[in-house]
């Protein structure tokens, strides 16, 4: 039957259309129950294929109920989400008003549902005559109805729809309840008219398409037994067996027993769940259960055939299930965590294995890796287990609700084990028996922490011994011996997971004539994700089924994580990356953490896997990636710029280019400590990105990429003692696409002189000052090249070459034009040391007096610091002791009050130095010259200090 909506009663407008048009009037009948397509009268309605048809199927399912906008986003863009996908979603939904009416498809705040009434949509029509004829008394009448609601079966439910994710979802559960009601109408027709061709054929035909339904297959078998055909019917028993062998199941305890029967003679065996004589007896009410012969299911899956390692685990889970103590009011439950391919279901069928003659009234084993949503869990999941209980037929309840209930009551005094594996937390609380006598193993991607268990444990990678096991146990032992270096190359891109161990074993396995170094290169060189497949096993299948459950927009930002250089990230870093505020950026990871993608990290941040890794960079969009990478750029590149005019208010900043337009601002510090808890733990993040941006060679990222390097050279020199590492700068210098703007190279220049000049290689420092001098000039910036007679000038003073570096230092003092107060300070100061070292004491004394006079340093700051250490040495010169001593206290105290831990060492070192120049021990300031120098890996300063504790002992 179908419904005639009176359309024509309702004025309202299609956005669309031409003023004054109404809605089109007629019969609508929208068709779900194959392929999906809307008739009017009888004609069909040019639906719009695609988004819109997926849209109409959605609201179909589910009529008067609204649908919310972030579902039906998830379902029309599985995979890559458009950039405004509320407002996509707004063309598909005038696009189908277009065509039924404007009234067709309501708003509903923040969703839409279907304005017509239910019996437009098939499938509501099907489950109301269903319905019916399960509540009737007549078997000829049930027949009837039956036959009705078999009549609007077309073919696979939902069909022709793409995306696909819905028919996915849904379609399963659907066909199911067509089968099931299909299935009752030839039991019912066998009990009325006999097992004749017509029957015969109709059966065949179902078996045919549906191989794994066991009530279909033990129909056919009965049939074909009646009509004296037991080899056709034992043919039909050996083709099901092999097709649930195929899904990993076995036949259940009402098949096999027809075939032992069949085996035996007995023509006509009695079990209703096959197919019996009399029709089904019916419950009373929707809560009260079936009668039913109590049953002994046995659906575990057999014991892992390759087990090793997870010894703590398998000890602390098989405790809780045997020999814990029993719970009050629930059962026995343990719950297995841990990220996908971590191997929680190899583990809870161990344990199930070795428990389970704890539990006689047998096992049962619900999947729920396929079901995405609560319905498809209670239609699919629940039915299976039901049917293993010996639940089937009329006797099934359609309502998920009804499933649930009516699987806690059969299991009441019970004692069953049950593993619920890849379990949701939503839904798997419903499925736990009410008794303390049943066991359940529960694994899930999440921790559930919300769920009663007696033992939990959260699965983490394989450390590599267990990986090696692993691969061994499969492959071989003297195979993998055989190419030692090929085998680690194999288990390193595996990273402990041991979905991919399994995996790449059994490649390996299957594949004898492959060196293992031959798969190596493979993993190493292509696509890792697909490489690592084997069977039904594969990594990215895995990956993908934990990513499709994020709703659109997470999995946009999922997705951007690829803009990322590496596999960490921090909430204002992925604030940045994702264009939101920190507080939703944080949300958004623990979310992500919450399903296993990332992981938290100590301090933080969060990490994720290496394959996962792989799987974010394959599903991203470049051109999204490419510009959140361009906005962090710039966000970074200002927050450095912000850190250096921190710490050196008075100093232009070296190398800094414009940020890219529309970047986020950059980060704002008060004071040194500040930055050095920002930029230390974003070390790593900074280099690595920079140097991603020098490769890829597209400016004007380059240039950022490169003032990015500059100005953390600059600020980590001072800030976290940093100074031993050329790299940096030398990656700027190598770079095959250089900075268009030379002055950032020669930036660069200048930072390798300091760094050079740290290490002591004071003829390549000067080599690279030479070289930035030089830029300088060409730029005709007499800023930078003063700047680099100053850092010329201390190089020759550490080399001892005294008079070259007044002479140097001389046009640096001279000039009031270009040099702040700050820096013609330093200068004097500089200038200061080169004279104490010639020994004129008076005029290195007038320029430390001339210096303080120009500018006086803050009490904790950087040319505090290089104040104490030149008057250190002023003092010394001098033949002051006990002066000298005090400017090495206050040089040790700043440099204590700076957190800097490379001043501290060079300032006791300095200690100990002007202990020994006096003809006093020096050998304490010289220890712990080494400790704070060994201790943060200065390793220069430590071998100096070293030296300095040698000479001491030996009283030198």
């Amino acid at each position: 039957m179908t419904h005639t909506p009176d359309l024509d009663a309702h004025p309202d407008l299609d956005p669309g259309a031409a003023p004054g048009r109404r809605e089109p009037a007629g019969r609508l009948d929208v068709r779900l129950l194959g392929v999906v397509e809307v008739r009017r009268n009888g004609v069909p309605v040019p639906v719009p294929s695609g988004r819109p048809a997926v849209v109409l199927a959605a609201l179909a399912l589910r009529p008067g109920a609204v649908v919310s906008q972030a579902t039906l986003t998830r379902l029309l863009w599985p995979v890559d989400q458009p950039e405004h996908p509320r407002a996509a979603l707004q063309t598909h939904v005038a696009r189908l008003r277009a065509v039924l009416g404007r009234t067709a498809v309501e708003s509903a705040g923040e969703g839409y549902r279907l304005g017509l009434p239910p019996d437009v949509v098939d499938v509501a029509r099907f489950r109301t005559l269903f319905a019916a004829a399960r509540a009737g008394d007549d078997a000829a009448h049930e027949l009837d109805l039956l036959d009705q609601a078999l009549a609007l079966w077309r073919g696979n439910p939902l069909a022709g729809l793409w995306p696909d994710a819905l028919a996915r979802q849904t379609a399963p559960s659907l066909l199911d309840e067509v089968l099931t009601a299909a299935e009752r109408a030839h039991e019912i027709r066998r009990t009325l008219h006999g097992p004749d061709d017509g029957l015969v054929r109709q059966l065949r035909e179902l078996v045919g398409a549906h191989p794994h339904r066991e009530r279909a297959a033990g129909q056919l078998m009965l049939a074909l037994t009646a009509q004296g055909r037991q080899g056709d019917a034992l043919t039909v028993f050996h083709d099901t067996v092999r097709a649930l062998r195929a899904l990993g199941r076995r036949p259940g305890a009402e098949l096999s027993a027809l075939h032992a029967r069949l085996l035996a003679g007995v023509a006509e065996p009695t079990s209703s769940a096959v197919g019996a004589d009399e029709p089904e007896p019916r419950p009373a009410s929707p809560a009260a259960p079936p009668a039913v012969a109590a049953q002994r299911p046995a659906q575990l899956p057999g014991r892992p055939p390759s087990f090793v390692g997870r010894a703590v685990e398998v000890a602390a889970l098989t405790t809780a299930l045997r020999d814990g103590p029993a719970p009050a009011g629930r059962c026995r439950t343990v719950v297995v965590s841990g990220p996908g391919g971590t191997g929680k279901t190899t583990l809870a069928l161990r344990v199930a294995h070795e428990v389970r003659d704890r539990y006689p009234d047998g096992q049962l084993f619900a999947d729920l890796r396929t079901s995405t949503d609560a319905a498809a869990l209670g239609t699919d999941a629940l039915a299976g287990l039901l049917r293993a209980l010996g639940v089937g037929g009329s006797d099934l309840p359609p309502c998920p609700h009804e499933r649930a209930e009516l699987f806690r009551q059969l299991c009441a005094g019970r004692r069953l084990l049950v593993l619920m594996d890849d379990a949701d937390p939503e839904t798997v609380a419903s499925l736990l028996p009410p008794d303390s006598g049943s066991g359940v193993i529960v694994t899930s991607r999440r921790r559930l922490p919300m769920l009663p268990a007696d033992a939990r444990v959260d699965l983490g990678m394989l450390p590599e011994p267990e990986a090696r096991r692993l691969l061994a146990s499969v492959v071989g032992p003297d195979r993998l011996a055989a190419e030692p270096e090929a085998t680690a190359a194999v288990l390193e891109r595996c990273a402990g997971s041991p979905l991919a161990v399994r995996i790449a074993a059994g490649r390996l396995a299957t594949r004898p004539a492959w060196p293992i170094g031959h798969f190596a290169g493979r993993l190493r060189d292509g696509d890792r994700l697909g490489e690592l497949r084997a069977g039904g096993l594969a990594v990215r299948t895995m990956l993908d089924a934990t990513y499709l459950t994020l709703q659109p927009i997470q999995a946009q930002r999922y997705r951007l994580l690829a803009a990322l250089p590496g596999n960490t990230v921090d909430p204002e870093t992925a604030a940045v990356v994702w264009d939101v505020d920190v507080t939703e950026a944080r949300g958004l990871l623990a979310r992500l953490a919450d399903i296993r993608l990332v992981e938290p990290l100590d301090g933080g941040g969060y990490g994720w896997h290496d394959l996962v890794d792989d799987h974010v960079r394959a599903v991203a969009d470049p051109a999204s990636a490419r510009e959140a990478r361009r906005r962090l750029l710039g966000h970074l590149l200002l927050s450095l710029r912000n850190a250096r005019l921190t710490l050196r208010p008075g100093d232009r900043v070296p190398g800094l280019q414009e940020p890219p337009s529309g970047c986020p601002d950059g980060r704002a510090f008060a004071d040194r400590c500040e930055i050095h808890a920002w930029l230390h733990p974003r070390r790593t993040l900074l280099v690595s990105l920079a140097r991603a941006e020098l490769g890829r060679g597209e400016y004007p990222a380059v240039d950022h990429a490169a003032g990015m390097l500059v100005l953390l050279d600059a600020v980590a020199r001072e800030c976290c003692d940093s100074g031993d590492d050329e790299e940096t700068a030398r990656t700027v210098l190598r770079a095959a696409a250089q900075p268009s703007d030379p002055a950032i190279t020669a930036a660069a220049w200048t930072n390798l002189t300091l760094v050079l000049a740290a290490q002591h290689r004071l003829d390549e420092a000067h080599e690279a000052a030479v070289r930035s001098i030089g830029l300088r000039r060409e730029l005709g910036d007499r800023y930078g090249e003063l700047i680099m007679f100053e850092n010329q000038a201390c190089i020759h003073v550490e080399a001892g070459r005294y008079q070259e570096a007044a002479d140097v230092i001389q046009a640096c003092v001279d000039d009031r034009e270009f040099l702040s107060a700050q820096v013609r300070a330093r200068c004097l100061r500089t200038r200061a040391r080169a004279y104490a070292g010639l020994g004129r004491i008076a005029d290195a004394r007038g320029d430390l007096a001339a210096a303080n006079a120009v500018e006086t340093p803050r009490p904790e700051s950087y040319d505090a610091h290089y104040e104490a250490s030149v008057a250190t040495a002023v003092h010394r010169a001098a033949g002051e002791r006990e002066p000298a001593l005090r400017a090495c206290r206050r040089a040790v105290d700043v440099a204590v009050a700076l957190g800097s831990t490379w001043m501290q060492a060079l300032s006791l070192l300095e200690t100990a130095r002007t202990l020994r120049h006096f003809g006093a021990d020096g050998s304490g300031a010289a220890a712990d010259a080494v400790a704070v120098a060994a201790e943060n890996r200065h390793v220069r300063l430590a071998a100096e200090a070293r030296a300095e504790l040698a000479l001491a002992a030996a009283g030198r």
